[in-house]
């Protein structure tokens, strides 16, 4: 059979695709196979060149354009069973089997490709991959989060998944928090910055996630364009090119712990037909998280009872004995059967002060490891001496058994050196630990003060450390903090001193500076040092610092006052941004002082009820009262407090969300008081915070007080800014949705002062639009302020957008605007903002 006779035999199968091009790979043929392969009507392929369609390395589109000269010339040459990927009308990618032949078509020389779907072949193969790929890191992996960032890996770049993440579910929030993720920056961003939820009520908790949460079973889509569950990611999975997901709950102890999602731009790569795959990647996750778990508690016991102390007592989270040594029982007189089950208080010699069990039980709960001497009776009524180490052991960051080692101080000097290592130093890098670096500087300032010696604190902190350890894992960031730990004493003269303070932040302590400015040539050098390439593993890391000083004598005389120093210089430089160096000033610790004042004031102005609602009215053309605005005030004794100066740190602290739902309480009282005295109300608008924003139950909150009131919806507007649709617009767009079927209404608020403003607009369902007051002042005399005013009220009513104008101080500005067709007013021409006993007198009579 020649080429010609298998083209028709082939052209009309019903399985395999067939595309016939000629010169210059002008596609003059294809059967309905390939056009169903590809998503395209036939008018939409013939004449198209056929390598649009093929998905492929530079290299490779280049040796496919030869391979079409050379077939459209005559030239007869078998191309037999290689993998093309196909490029579909939807944007995701098709596998399959290609067989290209030269052929006479219509009488021309002509290239003929015979193309079978590997799609499901592919996804076979694909997942039987990652099942002995995740079976191997098992058999070596004994870290969770190693264990769980590894799988992500895999599953992405062995595999070939577009982006693979696990999760855990906040059960306050119930939204999706990755824990671990691998994908190109580009997707990985997108991930953490979406929100995905098992709130099935919220149209962002309608995925795979909610479904494998609430079944506890594998949640698969095939195709997620044709799928009307997925409308709130579609922008994103369009953007992105994703086409099949599935989400996989992990449980542990037969409680769901985390949910692993999977992406791919392919179609029908997770399809019920590979369910039973993964299940068992599922399973296997699952086994390894227990192998951990059990491996960890083994490990445990194993070193309680490999100590080489003398006695080894384990008590469970309530402090009872659970289990004792042999050497225990020896010590003590007691058999295990005698103690296995009492308190550990049977030890008690009652010779200790209160003050000393509160802190050890305090240390113990807060999860630190607790030592010290201790004085125990024994069974006999003897008092023994030891000295005691107690270690809390987590499981899943919980709290499970304390484990309780100790000697005979007087026996071994091994144990002071155990014990020293324990309060002093650091395990990971070596160096020593805060609390000895305090001492150290002590003992420093001491001989400084004597002898008239010049020194420095020192704070480095790596800038976003975190990031290291999410992009690269735990272990590589380990690595990077052990080879900080080595610059630093590299570039340290013998006897200054270096110190871990906390997880990423260090301290040094320079001695003997000739004056201060030497203090610049040693940190700059450092710093020359510590940016210099990181090496975890095959990966080559850059890392940024910022840096804070003080020095002693100047900027203080005790350790605690000049590393609190070092760390406000700490934040001066981290403004500065990277590898920046900040210097303690007297303004900086002023404006510090101010800050943390302020934010001790306003825990008190709202246990104090300092906090009042003004209400500035906004009026239509013919100044008739139409809305107003509530507006925070906060009056301390005799002063009020501007916005401004307390407005930005509530916002920046849990506070805002009750001194938001107190002014929401004031405005529906006050809307009750009104429609009791008879008075028709009119709207109120409340300014609401970001935070509140992204509070889960906002709605609920809303809407059931209103309710219990019986409270008109319509009287309710919220005011937004713009730098809220910045950082997640998808979300903020939902949540208005959400409350305008409720009918409560949204303003853009401060419009034209942030970013991309007029974009955002034919997105929005808002009601209003408040014209940023900086525009109304300058409308009268800068023609480019009032052309753009105009524009943005012309833009607005086309929009069925009714627009406000804040700030309105002169006759002239307003006749302007109306002359512009804005159709609200607010500002001290009409009222300046009032007290709500006024509010009520202001409404008796409507105009202003």
């Amino acid at each position: 059979m020649n080429n010609e006779e298998l083209f028709n035999v082939l052209k009309n199968s019903s399985v395999v695709g067939v595309v016939i091009y000629q010169e210059k790979g002008r596609i003059v043929y294809a059967n309905d196979v390939f056009l169903k392969l590809l998503g395209y009507g036939k008018e939409e392929l013939l004449g198209e060149n056929i390598l649009d369609f093929v998905s492929g390395s530079d290299e490779f589109i280049s040796e496919q354009r030869e391979i079409i000269k050379r077939r459209t010339k005559g030239e007869r040459f078998p191309y037999e069973d290689e993998t093309h990927l196909f490029k579909a009308k939807n944007g995701s990618i098709i596998p399959a089997s290609v067989f290209a032949y030269t052929i006479n078509y219509n009488n021309k020389p002509s290239g003929v490709v015979i193309a079978i779907d590997k799609t499901k072949e592919e996804s076979s193969k694909n997942l039987f991959f990652a099942l002995s790929q995740i079976n191997q890191l098992i058999v070596r992996e004994d870290n969770k989060n190693r264990l769980l960032q590894a799988i992500c890996d895999i599953l992405v770049e062995k595999v070939g998944y577009l982006a693979a993440s696990i999760g855990t579910i906040d059960e306050i929030t119930k939204l999706y928090n990755i824990q671990y993720i691998s994908a190109s920056e580009e997707v990985k961003q997108a991930l953490l910055n979406t929100a995905i939820s098992v709130d099935e009520s919220k149209p962002y908790g309608k995925g795979t996630v909610s479904a494998a949460y609430h079944t506890g079973k594998v949640a698969i889509v095939s195709e997620v364009t044709s799928n009307n569950r997925f409308g709130y990611w579609k922008d994103a999975y369009t953007k992105h090119n994703v086409h099949s997901v599935c989400s996989i709950p992990i449980k542990k102890r037969n409680k769901l712990s985390y949910i692993l999602y999977l992406a791919s731009d392919s179609p029908n790569i997770f399809t019920d037909l590979y369910r039973h795959l993964l299940e068992e990647i599922q399973s296997d996750i699952e086994f390894a998280l227990e192998k951990i778990e059990k491996e960890k508690y083994s490990k445990m016991m194993i070193t309680a009872l490999n100590t080489g102390f003398d006695f080894v007592v384990i008590t469970d989270n309530n402090f009872n004995i659970v289990y004792v040594n042999k050497a225990t029982e020896k010590i003590t007189g007691y058999s295990s059967d005698e103690l296995i089950g009492k308190h550990h208080s049977i030890f008690s010699s009652k010779t200790h002060s209160i003050g000393f069990a509160r802190q050890l039980y305090g240390t113990l709960k807060r999860g630190e490891t607790f030592y010290s001497p201790i004085t125990y009776k024994i069974k006999d009524g003897s008092l023994v001496d030891a000295k005691v180490i107690i270690v809390p052991f987590k499981l899943e960051g919980k709290i499970e058994y304390y484990i309780a080692v100790g000697e005979d101080i007087t026996e071994k000097e091994e144990l002071y050196e155990q014990l020293d290592a324990l309060i002093n130093y650091d395990n990971l890098t070596g160096l020593i630990n805060r609390a000895s670096f305090i001492r150290s500087t002590e003992r420093f300032i001491k001989r400084a003060g004597i002898e008239n010696i010049v020194g420095a604190v020192v704070v480095i902190n790596p800038v976003n450390f975190k990031n290291i350890n999410h992009a690269f894992g735990f272990e590589a960031g380990n690595l990077i903090l052990k080879e900080i730990a080595a610059r630093l004493k590299e570039n340290l003269r013998k006897y200054d001193v270096v110190a871990r303070l906390e997880s990423d932040k260090f301290g040094l302590l320079i001695k003997e500076l000739k004056n201060e400015i030497d203090i610049t040539v040693v940190v700059a050098n450092m710093l020359n040092s510590l940016r210099k390439l990181y090496t975890a593993g095959k990966e080559r890391i850059s890392v940024a610092f910022n840096i804070g000083i003080s020095l002693y004598p100047k900027n203080g005389l005790s350790a605690s006052v000049l590393l609190d120093k070092a760390n406000t210089a700490l934040m001066d430089a981290k403004k500065k941004g990277e590898n920046s160096i900040g210097f303690f000033e007297k303004s900086l610790e002023d404006a510090v002082s101010k800050r943390v004042k302020l934010k001790t004031d306003l825990n008190l102005a709202i246990s104090n009820k300092e906090f009042m609602v003004y209400y500035q009215p906004y009026v239509d053309k013919n100044r008739q009262i139409v809305g107003a605005e509530a507006l925070l005030r906060w009056k301390t004794g005799d002063r009020i407090v501007l916005p401004l100066d307390f407005i930005p740190l509530l916002e920046q602290t849990d506070l805002i969300g009750e001194v938001e739902q107190y002014v929401f309480d004031a405005i529906l009282e006050e809307i009750c008081r009104i429609k009791k005295l008879g008075i028709n109300p009119v709207n109120i608008s409340i300014n609401l915070s970001e935070k509140s924003l992204y509070q889960p139950d906002l709605e609920e909150m809303i809407v059931s007080e209103m309710d219990r009131l019986n409270i008109e919806k319509n009287l309710i507007k919220i005011e937004i800014v713009e730098r809220m649709l910045v950082d997640n617009f998808n979300y903020v767009k939902s949540v208005i949705q959400s409350l305008r079927k409720q009918h409560i209404g949204f303003a853009l608020d401060d419009f034209g002062t942030g970013y991309s403003s007029l974009a955002y607009l034919s997105q929005l369902s808002i009601d209003y639009l408040k014209i940023d007051i900086s525009f109304i002042r300058a409308i009268v005399n800068d023609k480019r302020t009032r052309n753009i005013t105009e524009s943005t009220i012309s833009l607005a009513k086309k929009l069925n957008i009714k627009t406000v104008a804040e700030g309105v101080e002169t006759v002239e500005q307003f006749e302007l605007l109306k002359s512009f067709g804005c159709d609200y007013f607010q500002g001290y021409l009409f009222s300046k903002p009032v007290r709500a006993k006024k509010l009520e007198e202001l409404l008796k009579n409507r105009l202003l």
